[in-house]
């Protein structure tokens, strides 16, 4: 009988590596024959160790072998189980402890075959390792040793030549089984490993007897091999004992088979901005993304309730407390609560809440910085916004309205009415420009002066319209409107502050929020690409996240380059929403080809059957479909590399450590101006007396044809 000598059999252990099977529900038995068939085959016969191993009620497996042939086992197990992913093990040395364990022999199996109903004994097995729960584990070790070529039976006259011939005509593996098992108790103990010690005995047959000793704890937790091999099982024999899911679900102890289960493959890191924890057989895993991967985005899919925006608290709260900048767009209001509620001590002096329902706001300098790009930018916000009325008079207004105001240096958008109807203030803002600028704004204002006040009222009356959000509601006023805010979004990017931009769509009204997220997004933009006068190794990462990004994001330009140059800038987006239906094509094929990292909660069967495509049949779209809440698959990007899916499950956000009230009011303090003084400012603007009687351009028609 083959025999293992002690100069191969302890080293083996330091140099086995170990693959994890997530094995898919169900197998058949000729899938499994297939699979063991050709593990026999391979080339030097490697010594593999299978192992079952139940805990809370649940069953994995693995598959141990030195580490040079790892790679052969994989591909293996791979041409026989095509929707098998075996993944490696996090450590390549992975003991496995338990209190006590017992050998299996089977008496005789060198002659006959073990019982022939694999289906009714994996079934058996599979319940008694799923007896053990939480803080327990029992687990089926099969070392598979020598191999020994079919062959035909002994010449001399044995009973049982049939069963004989059966059992030779396939290849057979020399074994060593083994039962190991850790409770709380030596009872517990010995309770589970005698159940499944008796499931093993169900494969007893005719001059086959199983035989249990008591061995070493140590030579199991090694998965040592033996000093001689007393089973001589095949294939067959095997299916069973491997404890494979095999037979029609529901099987004891396995996991139901969507959503598919995904390990953390290696290359995963477990620090960094850390999204949540991937599935183990050991302690939590988590997974993570490096900062240079961060900057490549992160998109982030899934419906109401499922934990999107726990996961957007959770990293945003790690860049607040790694000191970076952070920008965060909310449409609820929820989002921004649970950050000012876990702020750290340390940054509360940075942190500034946009909340257009604060009676001191913090405001936007709309129009400050580049007066031609400033103007471009809120022109192209309002386009977006209202393309399906839009017209080239209203672009002609309104683009002239905010490029005059931007020129004068203190202006803010709810000036546009005012300039377009209050002839005092707006000679007072335009004489400059005719004589400065007299074949472009100059060329504008002599027109728009040299018409009647009717023919005026007519041109403006679309722009009006869209700036209705702005004048009905007095929150929108109060940020937009103040000539010299207290705050600027350039310290985002320059001293690191936390913006927390509250639209509270509910109360705002969803036009209303649309267009200040989207203002605040594009200045952000603009602001972020002022860091190009700063150098590359200078600028720190700084993180925005924009929540209903189909509503917000409307930057000037193509949304691909932009985010393609923000990784350049340092600026990492992360851009959520609940259905790719949402997205324009053009921004979701920008989203979908450069966010290059993606978290896809339960997702609809349209969605769930995109993103399967793009998973190189990792899963399929049912198991998109059927993710629990706070359950994710996550596509993530390792320096600039893909790496295979893997589950992930979103962390709590923890106890909240701040006063939310403060926080508010302490940001108002500091950044805020009372609403009461900037509608005193805009009123002053009303109530100017006229500036003179000259007259600008050509001399104005009556409305009734007559000259003015």
């Amino acid at each position: 009988m083959p025999s293992a000598s002690p100069s191969r059999s302890r080293p083996m252990s330091a140099n086995r590596r170990w693959l994890r099977l997530d094995l898919p529900e169900p197998l058949t038995s000729e899938q499994v024959h297939a699979a063991l068939t050709g593990l026999c085959s391979l080339s030097g016969s490697p010594q593999l160790v299978l192992e079952a191993r139940g805990g809370a009620h649940t069953v994995r497996w693995r598959i141990g072998s030195h580490r040079r042939d790892t790679a052969r086992v994989r591909d293996v197990l791979k041409a026989h189980l095509p929707r098998l992913h075996p993944s490696y093990l996090d450590h390549p040395i992975t003991g496995n402890p338990v209190d006590a364990a017992v050998n299996l022999r089977y008496a005789g199996s060198r002659l006959n075959p073990l019982q022939a109903n694999a289906e009714v004994a994996a079934r058996g097995l599979l319940a008694a390792l799923a007896r053990a729960g939480k803080h327990e584990t029992v687990t089926l070790q099969i070392i598979l040793g020598p191999r020994w070529r079919p062959s035909r039976e002994p010449d001399e006259p044995i009973p049982g030549r049939r069963q004989i011939r059966q059992k030779w005509s396939e290849p057979r593996y020399s074994c060593h089984l083994r039962i190991g098992a850790e409770a709380p108790d030596p009872a517990r103990t010995r309770s589970l490993i005698n159940s499944v010690a008796s499931s093993a005995r169900a494969l007893q047959s005719p001059g086959v007897q199983l035989r249990v000793t008591r061995t070493s704890a140590d030579g199991f937790a090694h998965a040592s091999p033996p000093w001689w091999w007393r089973s001589e099982l095949t294939p067959t024999d095997l299916i069973a004992l491997a404890a494979w899911p095999i037979g029609a679900p529901p099987l004891p102890g396995v996991p139901a088979s969507h959503p598919r289960r995904l390990y953390p493959n290696q290359v995963l890191p477990r620090s960094g901005r850390v999204l949540g924890f991937g599935l183990s057989d050991d302690q939590p895993r988590r997974v993570a993304m490096k900062t240079g991967d961060n900057l490549r985005h992160l998109h982030v899919l899934g419906p109401t309730g499922v934990g999107k925006s726990t996961l957007l608290a959770h990293l945003a709260r790690q860049d607040i407390e790694a000191g970076l900048g952070v920008a965060v767009i909310d449409p609820k209001g929820d989002l921004t609560s649970d950050l000012l509620a876990r702020i750290p001590e340390a940054r509360r002096d940075d942190v500034v809440v946009l909340d257009p329902a604060d009676d001191a706001p913090v405001g936007l300098a709309s129009l400050s910085g580049d007066p031609d790009r400033a103007a471009d930018s809120i022109l192209h916000v309002f386009h977006s916004l209202y393309a399906d009325n839009w017209g080239p008079r209203t672009h002609d207004i309104l683009h002239a309205s905010l490029l005059t105001l931007a020129r004068r240096g203190d202006a803010s958008l709810p000036m546009i009415p005012t300039l377009l109807t209050h002839s005092g203030f707006r000679r007072s803002v335009t004489g400059a420009q005719v004589q400065l600028d007299p074949m472009g704004l100059g060329s504008f204002w002599s027109w728009y002066e040299s018409i009647s006040e009717a023919e005026r009222h007519a041109a403006i009356a679309p722009v009006m319209n869209k700036l209705r959000p702005i004048l009905l509601r007095p929150g929108m006023r109060h940020v937009l409107g103040q000539r010299a805010p207290r705050f600027e979004l350039s310290d985002v990017f320059t001293k690191r502050q936390i913006l927390l931009i509250n639209l509270g769509k509910g109360r705002l009204g969803p036009e209303a929020a649309q267009l200040l997220g989207s203002i605040v997004v594009s200045l952000l933009w603009t602001a972020a690409q002022s860091r190009t006068a700063v150098a590359a190794d200078k600028r720190r990462p700084v993180h925005l996240y924009i929540d209903e990004v189909q509503d917000y994001l409307r930057l000037p330009g193509d949304l691909g380059d932009a985010l393609a140059q923000a990784r350049g800038l340092g600026v990492g987006f992360t851009l959520a929403h609940q259905h790719l239906g949402q997205l324009s094509p053009a921004i979701r094929d920008a989203v979908m080809a450069n966010a290059r990292s993606r978290i896809m909660f339960q997702l609809s069967a349209r969605d769930a059957r995109d993103l399967a495509r793009t998973s190189r049949d990792q899963v399929e779209p049912i198991d998109l479909e059927s993710l629990p809440a706070f359950h994710a698959y996550a596509s993530l990007l390792v320096d600039g590399t893909p790496a295979p899916w893997v589950s992930l499950r979103t962390t709590a956000l923890g106890p909240a450590s701040a006063d939310i009230a403060a926080l508010r009011a302490r940001s108002s303090r500091n950044y805020g101006v009372p609403a009461t003084e900037t509608d005193a400012i805009l009123r002053g603007l009303i109530e100017q007396p006229p500036v003179g009687q000259e007259r600008i351009g050509r001399t104005a028609r009556r409305s009734d044809g007559g000259a003015s």
